[in-house]
Order: structure tokens, then C-alpha cells, then sequence
């Protein structure tokens, strides 16, 4: 659609400057669409990164963030052009849930920490962008709640699932800890649980006492 003389001029003033420097015009424009995507910089870090060096449960919601929120907005910009603004842009349309909004916003971080190290941009868009505030939540049950909850345990058909909703309530471990127990872990003689590192949240080996009320559900 340029006149000859447009296209003379274009070339006169912008391509041959850059010829004459070394650059290669058609290699830089191909280099530009060859360049990874978020898509892909999202696949490598779940397959190179989450996967080797995070518990299933922490893939599982890296995977479930990238799906239904980071991928949706940013999947198809290259890496190398996602701006801070457009990370936390992104970090505010979360802002009714600030938990939320700040998990998404760390593994961001973490994901362009990941790309500077494979050379897919020399800086991290999504360092330097204010955390909403989190309020802590703390609710307890009250003695009516709980013996509700205590009935509807005993009334369960499946009783392996409704001790292990016990030994939740007595021992304040963790659902992983508890469902991913086996028999080895429990000394019911001394009355200790030894936790191995892949099961803990701090990744190392635990020995928790065990009260009467676990050693009782452990021993039925």
C-alpha cells in the first residue's frame, strides 16, 4: 500500500542505518516471533521447577493459577515484553481476594526468577509491586459445633475417613500429614508420630507427641 518513494525512504533512513551497524532486520523479526511466550515460559517452569522442587498440592495450584488466571491474561505476550504495569495490573483485578491476588503475584516473581536464569529477559517485572494487606483468619468451633460435627463423624458410613477427620481434630496436623500417613510413622508404645521431611511443611523430619484421643482412634 506505500508509494515506491515510502518505501524508499523507509529503507533510506531505517533499515540501511541498522544493515550498516551488523544488525540483521529479517533475523531480528524472526528472532521476535520465535521468542517464548508465557505459555511456554508456564509449561517449562512447571515441568523444569514446580515439579522436581514442590509437593504435589503446590504444583497442583501453581497449575490451577496459571490456567484460570496469569495464562488467560498474559499467555500469549513474550516474555521479554511483559511489563510491571501489566503484572500489576493483573495483581489489582485480584484485589477482592487479597490472598489470592498476592499467590498470584509471588508466583510471578518466582516465574520470571525462573526466566531470568534461562536467559528469557535480564530483569523481574513483578519485583517491587506492594502486597495487598492479608487479614489473618482464625474461627473455632463452639461446643454445640462440635458435637455436631462429632455426630455426623459416628453417623459416617465410611469410618477410615471419618478417623481420619479425627486425627485431624486432635492432632492439628495437616490433611497431607494425616492422608498420606502409613503405620511405620506411628510408635503407639511410646506414643510418637515421626513425620518424614516430605511430609512436613517446614521439609524436615518431625517427632510429634501423641495425645490420648489419637493413640485411642490409632489403636481401633
Amino acid at each position: 500500500e506505500w508509494s515506491a518513494a515510502a518505501a524508499r525512504a523507509e529503507a533510506r533512513y531505517k533499515v540501511f542505518p541498522d544493515i550498516h551497524k551488523g544488525k540483521d532486520p529479517v533475523r531480528a523479526k524472526q528472532a521476535s516471533r520465535d521468542a517464548p511466550t508465557m505459555d511456554d515460559l508456564a509449561e517449562e517452569y512447571i515441568e523444569q521447577h514446580a515439579a522436581v522442587k514442590k509437593r504435589p498440592k503446590s504444583v497442583y495450584e501453581d497449575q490451577r493459577m496459571l490456567d484460570n488466571i496469569i495464562l488467560p491474561k498474559l499467555g500469549k505476550r513474550r516474555v521479554s515484553v511483559v511489563t510491571k504495569r501489566e503484572i500489576e495490573l493483573l495483581h489489582n483485578s485480584l484485589k477482592k481476594t487479597p490472598y489470592q491476588a498476592n499467590r498470584v503475584l509471588a508466583l510471578l516473581s518466582k516465574m520470571f526468577s525462573f526466566a531470568i536464569d534461562g536467559d528469557m529477559r535480564t530483569d523481574n517485572p513483578a519485583k517491587g509491586i506492594e502486597r495487598f494487606h492479608e487479614d489473618k483468619r482464625e474461627e473455632w468451633f463452639d461446643l454445640d459445633q462440635l458435637h455436631a460435627l462429632s455426630d455426623a463423624l459416628d453417623a459416617y458410613p465410611e469410618q477410615d475417613a471419618a478417623d481420619a477427620l479425627r486425627l485431624l481434630i486432635v492432632t492439628g496436623a495437616r490433611p497431607g500429614e494425616v492422608l498420606g500417613a502409613e503405620w511405620p510413622m506411628f510408635d503407639l508404645q511410646r506414643g510418637v508420630w515421626t513425620k518424614p521431611s516430605h511430609h512436613t511443611k517446614e521439609k524436615k523430619i518431625e517427632h510429634p507427641p501423641l495425645n490420648e484421643a489419637a493413640l485411642m482412634i490409632l489403636r481401633r
